[in-house]
């Protein structure tokens, strides 16, 4: 899945979200509660340039709340991946259940949610 440039196909329902900011857990149980179409997992963006959960909490908790997104049931898309971070998600295999993408690819008028 890694450095692709294409989109789900099943998935129309886009967010920029800041980890920084915003709990992706409750954020998708939130989008799940209000969807009109169930059969549609919202897909949340998440620009890791700007993670300060990198520096202050760690990879480990980065991870655990992506796969706790994506159990909550949201797709991940990771773009602005540095070069550490990717190296890790790869030797994770986390490469196979996030999408990773540059950034040019994932700011085309997306809605953007806290």
């Amino acid at each position: 899945m890694s450095h692709s440039g294409s989109l789900p196909v099943n998935a129309s329902r886009f967010y920029t979200v800041d980890v920084n900011t915003a709990d992706p857990v409750q954020l998708v149980r939130r989008l799940n509660s209000v969807a009109t179409d169930d059969t549609e997992r919202p897909c949340l963006l998440i620009n890791c340039q700007q993670l300060r959960c990198l520096r202050t909490r760690g990879v480990s908790f980065l991870v655990s709340q992506l796969l706790l997104t994506r159990a909550a049931g949201a797709d991940v898309l990771l773009y602005n991946v540095g070069p550490v971070l990717e190296r890790v998600l790869r030797l994770l295999r986390l490469d196979q259940l996030f999408q990773l993408w540059p950034a040019s690819t994932a700011s085309s008028g997306r809605t953007s949610v806290a």
